[in-house]
């Protein structure tokens, strides 16, 4: 039996991930992308962890988030240390987990009704 908390809200969230595609408000996605709460998930030309740039993440913040949840992939990687206070600079708050908890996480905070933003990185199957 599948538990799921009802929705509170009209925001539709993360209904399924198995590592080569996500299904967000009912459509999947086998790419890169960005999501958050009133937007329909975009393409996000990050191909892989290792090729993500400080200004990818800077990028983000036009889209005022309160918080980034940063899905790197099958595994939890972690951001270097001076871009976590250059990012802060900036007044991004961001989280970093593998995407299996990435997608949860997101799910949690948008029953919180919180503006959340999903970066996902889906590495696993990029070129």
């Amino acid at each position: 039996m599948n538990i799921e908390p009802e929705p509170t809200t009209q925001q539709q969230g993360i209904s399924a991930y198995d590592g080569r595609q996500v299904v967000i408000a009912g459509k999947t996605y086998r790419h890169s992308l960005l999501a958050m709460p009133g937007m329909t998930p975009v393409y996000w030309p990050v191909t892989s962890f290792d090729t993500l740039t400080i200004d990818d993440l800077v990028a983000l913040k036009a889209l005022r988030p309160d918080i980034i949840i940063l899905g790197t992939g099958r595994h939890t990687r972690q951001l270097p240390g001076d871009w976590i206070f250059t990012l802060l600079e900036h007044g991004l708050i961001i989280e970093c987990m593998n995407n299996r908890a990435a997608c949860g996480t997101c799910n949690i905070m948008l029953a919180e009704e919180r503006n959340v933003l999903l970066a996902l990185v889906m590495e696993e199957i990029n070129p």
